[in-house]
């Protein structure tokens, strides 16, 4: 009997044993950490939403980058907001990449408080660990020069409930985005501006690449935003719309010389036949 109950008992630690690995294989397979700190399950729907703070100035005009992994998130195209910015310039279409840029001098941005500056929906389609990173190669205000007093945030939504709030964005250090993408502005890892952050802080660390920005500028418009694609076209009509410009201003240059000149020229003559007639 008791070489019986000792079998069975056995049996049963084994079946346990066995049961608790399954789930937890089943949930390592199921559910996906996001930057450490969201817990998500395959399935669901998340939105990630990105926050800015704490500028001294109005923005006229940003460049920047969001990064994630189509191997665990799904990116809703459609999805795509901006609560400050009309006729933002956008590609989704690239590959585990996000380029946004925009430029408005007559409607700047105020973000002097706290407000939501993009988001976006993803479906989660694998568990395991992955991130959604940011890079910022531009950001400046009215005097052209790039911001040094902001915050970043982001948060992620599950269905509506919150599940990550506040927290500094995790900023993609791989050094050959960093290369490819560093601008003007200084991206550092607590989400905050050198004028606004400790400079003693041991997380206030930047993340800096060699400056050669790429401006990707599209060609297809819906609703005031702007698909853009990978073919190059961008920078031919940045080219050409900077060569149109300087066509423009060189023009009205020299027709204000003539128009000048010509006056001048009719004033002279006026006090040439003033002379004569005296």
């Amino acid at each position: 009997m008791k070489h019986t109950i000792k079998i069975l008992s056995s049996l049963f630690a084994l079946i346990f044993a066995t049961a608790s690995f399954s789930i937890d294989c089943f949930a390592a397979d199921t559910e996906l950490t996001i930057n450490s700190d969201a817990k998500v399950n395959v399935g669901d729907k998340i939105r990630y939403t990105m926050y800015l703070a704490d500028t001294k100035e109005t923005i006229i005009g940003f460049q920047l980058s969001v990064f994630y992994d189509d191997e665990y998130l799904k990116l809703d195209k459609d999805s795509l907001s901006y609560e400050k910015f009309d006729g933002v310039v956008q590609n989704p279409n690239l590959e585990n990449e996000i380029a946004v840029n925009w430029t408005n001098i007559n409607s700047p941005a105020d973000f002097s408080k706290k407000a939501k500056f993009m988001s976006m929906d993803f479906e989660v389609v694998k568990g395991g660990e992955t991130d959604i990173t940011q890079f910022v190669s531009e950001m400046y205000g009215d005097d052209m020069t790039y911001l040094k007093s902001y915050t970043w945030t982001y948060s992620i939504t599950v269905n509506d409930e919150v599940v990550v709030s506040d927290k500094a964005p995790e900023i993609n250090s791989d050094q050959s985005v960093a290369d490819k993408y560093q601008g003007g502005i200084v991206n550092y890892i607590d989400g905050k501006g050198e004028e606004n952050s400790p400079q003693q802080d041991d997380e206030h660390q930047s993340v800096l690449g060699e400056r050669q920005t790429e401006i990707a500028v599209g060609t297809n418009v819906n609703e005031n935003v702007v698909d853009v694609t990978k073919d190059g076209s961008s920078n031919q009509l940045t080219t050409i719309l900077y060569i149109a410009a300087i066509v423009v201003i060189v023009a009205a240059v020299v027709i204000i010389l003539i128009i000048r000149k010509k006056g001048g020229n009719r004033s002279q003559n006026s006090a040439d036949n003033n002379e004569q007639s005296q």
